[in-house]
């Protein structure tokens, strides 16, 4: 009781001493603090470091059982793989408001669908144009409104990715799932389709026959009015497909591909048409040379044109002659003759035809940025087992070599060092297609010890690349590539090993682990074959 009087009222201190900083520190939901087990209730908590006493220890004479170590190895592995695995964000994506921001375009929406184009031709904010997004029902549809109101390019991609949000929103809304389409693939496709059906028009007007207008003087008259459509879409889409292509919204080797393909598909006697779309093949000519596959291809197409421009070239004076006195072809002004300055070339003639100088110079800067870019494409090639794959070099079609096609600087000191450079590629590249005639052998001949050593290695290497390992038949089996591979030496025959053999089981030792070659089969496949050989050898 005494000690109750000392804490009387009266006593008291008027400023309670500060306990310091609050004990409050943060929580666990399942921590063990809490847990009243019957040792925390009668001891308390005793808290033990997550840190033993064994940190700076030794296991050295520790026992561990593998199965444990490996089953937690797999655990961690298991793990490893699920934080790896990025999760499927399809729920969690923001849901697209269909009815709010997109409406389908109708026959009553006309008006409608004139002032929003308008708009997006002009200079209204995105963002308020993203509230309501037309969507057709054919989606090649908006090319041609695109093109009817010149929307920007940038302004047009825009509505593309729109359309292909939409889409995407449709598709993710669905109760059953469908195979997801790669966009950039079906934009492609829907953007080249439209392209080759305005190509197609132009093509038909362009044509010389009967079908067509006449070629060369269709240009006489107005152009009809589908025709002038079509190279109205034509111009406008092409020059959207591309930004697109630039921007990474298309496939770039399937349109490049398409591109290829539409100058291939174009007829000998198309001069008109082929001048009308050269000027889009040279814009993508820094892209094809980023391919040894369609820079060939691309090769062989400007080599065929060139020399079908010679072989027409000692008849064209006498057809124009005839043409001019029909009323199809216009009347031209009389070319200037070439400078002094030009070197004269198998193509002086053609240079003063205003009809086919833009062809043999766009042709021939085509064919001068491959060799220049792409050497590789010009290189005289064979294949056996590739029928797709043209024996020869695109050059082997062209009369002159590629440093002597002409060039609009004329005789520059430019143009000479180009023509120096183009000189010097070419001389490689005649050495790598002699390489590649004689398999890459020094002694051609083979009369040497060294040549026929060499042939005999090439030949190995041939043998393995080209033998299929995926099947196995009478003419496909191990038996018929020992056969093959040690079935031309001397040995076969004779009681003695060859020294080509020791060069052969060599490259055999190093084609089974060389890493230029792909496949777990080959260790045991030359394994096999060098038992086989050795077996061969001390039967005789």
């Amino acid at each position: 009781m005494a000690a109750f009087g000392i804490l009387s009222y009266e006593h008291r201190p008027l400023k309670r001493p500060r306990l310091g900083p609050p004990d409050v520190y943060p929580q666990d939901p399942k921590q063990k603090e809490d847990e009243l087990t019957a040792l925390n209730v009668k001891q308390g908590f005793n808290n033990q470091p997550a840190v033993s006493g064994d940190e700076h220890g030794s296991a050295k004479n520790v026992n561990f059982n593998p199965a444990k170590i490996s089953s937690n190895f797999s655990s961690i592995i298991a793990e490893k793989l699920r934080c790896n695995t990025l999760p499927d964000t399809g729920r969690r994506k923001p849901q697209v408001n269909q009815k709010d921001n997109f409406w389908l375009v109708t026959a009553r929406s006309q008006s409608a669908i004139n002032t929003w184009f308008t708009d997006l031709a002009g200079t209204k904010p995105l963002t308020q144009l993203a509230k309501k997004v037309p969507i057709f029902s054919k989606k090649e549809e908006v090319f041609g409104y695109l093109a009817k109101y010149t929307v920007p390019v940038m302004r047009a991609a825009w509505l593309i990715k729109m359309t292909c949000a939409y889409y995407a929103a449709i598709t993710e809304t669905k109760v059953k799932k469908r195979h997801v389409i790669d966009p950039f693939m079906e934009w492609t496709q829907i953007i080249t389709k439209y392209l080759w059906e305005q190509l197609q028009k132009m093509a038909e007007y362009y044509r010389p026959g009967p079908s067509g207008s006449g070629g060369c003087g269709s240009t006489i008259g107005p152009l009809p009015h589908d025709v002038e459509v079509a190279i109205r879409q034509w111009d406008y889409n092409e020059k959207l497909a591309m930004f697109m292509f630039q921007d990474g919204m298309l496939d770039r080797h399937e349109f490049l591909t398409w591109v290829l393909e539409c100058f291939e598909k174009i007829r000998p006697g198309e001069d008109e048409l082929l001048k009308l779309l050269l000027p889009l093949l040279l814009r993508y000519s820094g892209e094809f040379v980023q391919s040894a596959y369609l820079s060939r291809r691309l090769a062989y197409f400007c080599t065929r044109r060139l020399a079908l421009q010679l072989d027409g070239m000692s008849s064209h004076s006498s057809h124009v002659m005839s043409a001019q006195s029909t009323s199809t072809l216009p009347t031209t002004p009389a070319p200037q003759p070439p400078t002094s300055s030009t070197p004269s070339t198998p193509f002086s003639d053609l240079l003063m035809c205003p009809q086919h100088r833009p062809l043999v110079f766009g042709l021939s800067c085509i064919l001068q940025t491959i060799l220049l870019c792409c050497p590789s494409a010009l290189v005289w090639h064979y294949s056996l087992t590739d029928s797709r794959i043209k024996t020869g070099s695109p050059l082997d079609h062209l009369p002159i070599a590629p440093s002597n096609l002409p060039m609009p600087e004329g005789n520059s000191a430019f143009t000479q060092q180009v023509r120096a450079k183009l000189r010097e590629i070419e001389q490689q590249i005649k050495e790598r297609g002699q390489a590649v005639e004689v398999r890459w052998s020094f002694d051609k001949c083979q009369e040497a010890t060294a040549g026929f050593t060499i042939g005999r290695v090439l030949h190995t290497l041939e043998v393995l690349d080209s033998h299929s390992f995926e099947r196995s038949d009478f003419s496909n089996s191990l038996d018929s590539l020992c056969n093959r591979i040690f079935g031309l030496g001397p040995s076969k025959d004779g009681h003695e090993i060859s020294s080509d053999d020791d060069a052969v089981v060599s490259l055999l030792c190093e084609w089974a682990v060389s890493c230029k070659r792909s496949g777990r089969h080959r260790a045991m496949v030359v394994a096999k074959l060098l038992e086989k050989r050795q077996a061969e050898i001390e039967a005789e």
